[in-house]
């Protein structure tokens, strides 16, 4: 994932961050082998990525750390849906979600892709649709 992440020169808030920034780029995560394929669907083919995130609280006994990760995640997909801007996405597999052995493996996809939806908000859940345009 670092490797990944470095070949485009992109920098996360910490290690385990689920967005990181390539300029003034934001690159979003997709886990390929997450455990809840209801809510990560990941379509190579038809160019999508779909994602919910169901709601997080501290609290509710959610973990600061995963709270805020979640918050900074919604803030990116909101502010490129906002701003009709591009983000780049960054293929996981081997994560603590993820179904995967022998590590976290990643490689960015080399197109840019738009938020087409977002609905929700990190206290009751949010979800978005990534398409591939270039």
């Amino acid at each position: 994932m670092k490797a990944a992440l470095k070949s485009i020169d992109a920098v996360q808030s910490d290690q385990y961050a689920w967005i990181a920034k390539a300029g003034d780029t934001f690159v979003l995560t997709a886990e390929l082998d997450h455990k809840d394929t209801a809510n990560n669907i990941y379509d190579h083919f038809e160019g999508t990525f779909k994602k919910f995130v169901g709601p997080l609280n501290v609290s509710s006994g959610d973990e600061p750390q995963t709270v805020r990760h979640s918050q900074q995640l919604f803030d990116a997909v909101s502010e490129i849906h906002s701003e009709s801007s591009k983000c780049k996405l960054l293929l996981l597999k081997g994560t603590k979600y993820g179904s995967s052995t022998g590590g976290v493996r990643g490689a960015v996809d080399g197109d840019l892709w738009i938020v087409k939806e977002l609905s929700g908000d990190v206290g009751v859940g949010f979800g978005f649709v990534l398409v591939r345009v270039q």
